[in-house]
């Protein structure tokens, strides 16, 4: 079995702890001041992981927010919004000075309790200027990606789009920069009469995907310099009218899983929350070849009735009503976890069983406002590296998956990578590269040898392509890693 990737069902809203003061929150908030700013217990799936933010990790100390939100998540990063007293983070700004973005990067285990991560780096987002002066550093907070690298740079972006405007807004934050860079793009919208309602982002590789639950999704590499904004559409007929309803994130999500990007719902024939008919479906968006373009593909459809009747269900102890779809898995787009009376579980759902269930309620910070577990308020987030080898995490798997999780680093991607570096050498580097790789060590040939190439004279091998064969090369590669995946999943 090939070692996989540990990750945590990570709650959006994260635990804010007091400020000393009080008799009752003095002991905590001053073990709090000795702990690290943002730090964590880890409980792998089917539980809840939940951040803790300690009182001064908070931009505005004065005035803490209660209830920030954790927009995205990288490799060994998470971003932040946090608003001011009276405002919440998980609620989008209204004035420039009620908003802070914050990084927390660098995750370890040094110093911290046993089974717990934590890290002192919190880089505050630079405030962005508008035409008119400051403006909020989020003008919504399900339009805020973020794409990050294991070896620590990131880009923080966020999608702007007006109803019929013929321009989108891209802001974009890189690491280590003075401040945004806005850039407009044409928008794919502009034809359309219906508003862009943003409902979150999620990252694949260097591309961001906006989606508006409702009807489609919105895209772009935010690391080239000149990004081009794509529309996709929801598969098959699963665009709603322009009647939008706020819980919404309970029947529907966009992941990433398995590198590929998942669309997933749960389909209630006439709105019922516990009809027989109710089913559970997955969508993969893939590039069938570059003449047509980006393409849905069913994965698979599951009844809810054939998991109620299954003894591993049964055996939870839960009702036959229809739950909240919550994450997917990152390694394992077959796993798929729900909510339902505060206990999460895990599905494998093309054999519609229940792989695991939480025993108790899932930890999560108590709102005001109902916050169920959609994909709204957790998020399905791999470790980072140190946390998980310190924890010696690595290769656990909760779901019984087999797959090599090296991040962005299979066998056929190296083999495309090769090719490519291929591409750029020299032909007598390459042919010494080919060389040293096969062990081929060039002797000088022997009388019997010299006779016969006289007699046959042929002319040396080429170790060159040509730029048509290379990108036949590439294009068969391509072609090769869609087989096996599909052959796989």
């Amino acid at each position: 079995m090939s070692a996989t990737w540990p990750w945590v069902i990570l709650g959006r809203v994260p635990r804010v702890l007091p400020i000393p003061g009080d008799d009752e929150a003095e002991a905590v908030a001053a073990a709090a001041f000795r702990a690290p700013d943002f730090s964590f217990r880890v409980a792998l799936p089917p539980r809840a992981t939940v951040l803790t933010v300690a009182p001064l990790a908070h931009p505005d100390p004065n005035e803490p927010d209660s209830y920030p939100y954790i927009l995205a998540a990288g490799p060994d990063c998470l971003l932040l919004n946090f608003a001011v007293k009276p405002f919440y983070g998980v609620h989008s700004a209204l004035d420039a000075r009620e908003t802070y973005l914050v990084v927390a990067r660098r995750f370890g285990t040094s110093g911290g309790q046993q089974g717990h991560a934590g890290t002192p780096l919190g880089q505050r987002i630079p405030v962005r200027r508008d035409r008119d002066g400051d403006a909020p550093v989020a003008y919504n907070v399900g339009s805020v990606g973020l794409v990050a690298s294991y070896g620590g740079d990131y880009t923080v972006a966020e999608l702007r789009v007006d109803r019929g405007g013929e321009r989108a807004r891209l802001f974009r934050f890189r690491e280590g920069d003075e401040g945004w860079v806005e850039d407009e793009l044409s928008s794919p919208l502009a034809a359309e009469d219906r508003a862009w309602v943003p409902d979150g982002v999620v990252a694949q590789k260097n591309t961001l995907w906006w989606f508006d639950l409702s009807w489609g999704l919105l895209s772009c590499d935010v690391v080239v310099d000149e990004p081009v904004l794509l529309f996709h559409k929801l598969p098959e007929d699963r665009a709603l009218g322009k009647d939008w309803w706020p819980g919404i994130h309970t029947h529907r999500c966009v992941a990433v899983s398995r590198r590929e990007l998942r669309y997933v719902e749960i389909v209630t024939e006439d709105g019922g929350g516990d009809k027989e008919a109710a089913t559970v479906s997955m969508w993969t968006r893939l590039m069938a070849n570059p003449a047509a373009g980006w393409e849905w593909e069913k994965k698979y459809a599951m009844s809810f009735e054939k998991l109620w009747n299954d003894n591993t269900y049964m055996d939870t102890g839960l009702p036959r009503k229809v739950p909240v779809l919550s994450a997917v898995c990152p390694s394992n787009p077959n796993l798929v976890y729900f909510a339902l009376e505060q206990r999460l579980f895990g599905v494998n759902v093309p054999v519609h069983k229940v792989v695991e269930i939480a025993d108790e309620p899932h930890e999560r910070v108590e709102t005001p406002w109902p916050a169920p577990a959609s994909c709204r308020y957790v998020h399905a987030w791999n470790l980072p590296p140190r946390v998980a080898s310190d924890l010696d995490l690595v290769g656990f798997s909760s779901s019984d998956e087999d797959e090599d999780q090296e991040e962005e680093r299979d066998e056929e991607e190296l083999l495309k990578l090769g090719l490519q570096a291929a591409m750029r050498m020299d032909p007598a580097t390459l042919k010494s590269e080919v060389e040293k790789f096969f062990n081929f060590e060039e002797r000088p040939p022997s009388p019997e040898k010299k006779v016969l190439m006289q007699l046959r004279p042929r002319p040396p091998f080429n170790f060159w392509l040509t730029d048509k064969e290379a990108e036949a090369d590439l294009a068969e590669v391509d072609r090769r890693v869609m087989t096996k995946r599909r052959r796989d999943e």
